[in-house]
């Protein structure tokens, strides 16, 4: 019994073929995604619908090649941005993706166009979301004429694996495009048609875990979700005691719960079988400790006149070696954050006694940790009870033994690695089966995820 995971991300589109009884990832491939297209406008962040199809294709038909028994397939990728369909269920327009900054630029009130459809729906928006992009094409007529609805990307990739002409999303999707209603699991209808948003064009909603079609090979096709919660799918065992903690290029914390309960500061997002996410969502994450590499690059070449490899794996020893006193504080929000774009990071509690590089090395992991840290105890707050368990994901955990550790002490849990990578394929393939009735509950299924030890 095998399944595949595919995950269409900005830039990168990876698939694995997962075996559904070991856990084990037989095969994984990832394909750099370089489909981006020149807009006519500077602020515009496209992408080519076909060309990331013709990737997904042919990663489905490379594992389809080399395996026979495989019983179920389970899309994911990046949330928020949205490609046009027409009648007959190819795209009509470029997909917009979630970078793209149209939503930000300003009408003739002086709002931008976020904080319009934001101020007049009542709802948090923000540039990228799918609602906003639409919103912007309706304001200035130019919503291709041959359109008759829009969806997410991977939304896409499942119409055209199973030959459909109409785009059935996910809620986990539907609600990252914006002015989604959780407790009625739908679109606000009433509040995008008083914005003057034209709702015939809008995709149908499920929240089900179910099969939306077959391909060619009559292979199940599940229908896709949100990379993130696909990424949380693929990490825990248990979701409603389980925290993950992603650094990456941003970092975030998710964890699960089963009531719609309003959190100040964090996104509640649809999840599965009932369950919704609390996602606390840090813009800098990895950022902040790339940044303080590339300064001590700067120092090296500065001095040597010589450019300078990688200074992580030195940035690691001397942490290793000389564990400072943590006394060096470092706020790591170097670019703001969602609510508050205009914050800034600082350095405090600098002294002669703290203004060594492995003080500033261990400020910034700490920082990292902290601003996490700090979502985590709003979250516990709001849900009433701690988690039980920690799991990190993403290159800046499985890559920083020093980062682990401190977050061990910072939450006092210890800290669970999946062995696999490609957390939001293998979410999308577990997904996929039990949509396709190969395990009874996600539950169920997510026993199969296996950890690796990691040591410090």
């Amino acid at each position: 019994m095998k399944s595949i995971g595919i995950d269409i991300g900005t830039t990168t589109i990876c698939g694995i073929v997962l075996d559904g009884q070991t856990g084990c990832v037989l095969q994984s491939k990832t394909i750099p995604n370089k489909t981006s297209v020149s807009g006519s406008r500077p602020y515009e962040r496209l992408q080519d619908p076909e060309l990331i199809i013709g990737a997904v294709l042919k990663l489905y038909d490379s594992f389809t090649a080399d395996y026979q028994d495989i019983v179920s397939l389970g899309l994911t990728g990046q949330m928020h941005g949205i490609v046009y369909t027409g009648e007959d269920g190819q795209a009509v327009s470029p997909l917009y993706t979630w970078l793209d900054e149209r939503g930000n630029q300003t009408m003739e009130d002086g709002q931008t166009y976020a904080q319009s459809l934001s101020e007049k729906t009542g709802y948090p928006l923000a540039t990228g979301f799918g609602m906003v992009t639409h919103y912007w094409h309706t304001l200035h007529h130019s919503i291709p004429s041959n359109a008759v609805s829009f969806c997410t990307i991977q939304d896409y990739a499942a119409m055209r694996l199973t030959s459909s002409t109409v785009p059935l999303i996910h809620a986990s999707d539907a609600a990252s495009l914006g002015c989604y209603q959780m407790d009625r699991q739908g679109f606000d209808t009433r509040g995008l048609q008083a914005a003057g948003i034209d709702t015939g064009l809008l995709p149908s909603v499920t929240a089900d875990m179910r099969v939306i079609g077959v391909t060619a090979d009559q292979i199940p096709v599940s229908a896709a979700i949100g990379d993130n919660q696909a990424s949380f799918i693929g990490s825990v065992q248990d979701m409603e005691h389980t925290i993950l903690v992603n650094v990456g290029t941003g970092s975030q914390i998710s964890l699960g719960t089963d009531k719609i309960t309003p959190c100040s500061g964090i996104e509640l997002r649809p999840c599965a079988e009932d369950t919704y996410l609390f996602a606390g969502s840090c813009l800098c994450g990895g950022r902040a400790y790339a940044a303080l590499e590339q300064f001590f690059k700067e120092c090296a070449e500065m001095i040597t006149g010589c450019p300078t490899e990688s200074l992580y794996p030195h940035m690691d020893r001397l942490l290793r070696e000389q564990r400072p006193s943590g006394k060096l504080k470092v706020d790591t929000r170097f670019a703001g954050t969602r609510e508050a774009p205009y914050l800034t990071g600082s350095v405090s509690h600098m002294t002669l006694e703290t203004f060594h590089p492995a003080d500033f090395i261990y400020g910034v992991l700490d920082g990292i940790a902290g601003e996490l840290f700090d979502y985590y105890q709003l979250i516990c707050k709001t849900k009433g009870s701690p988690a039980q368990k920690m799991v990190g994901s993403g290159n800046g955990i499985r890559m920083n033994g020093n980062l682990q550790q401190i977050l061990r002490e910072k939450f006092q849990m210890e800290l669970s690695i999946p062995c696999h990578q490609e957390e939001a394929s293998y979410g999308a393939a577990l997904f996929s089966m039990v949509s396709a009735g190969y395990y009874p509950s996600l539950t169920d299924a997510q026993q199969i995820i296996k950890y690796t030890d990691v040591n410090f």
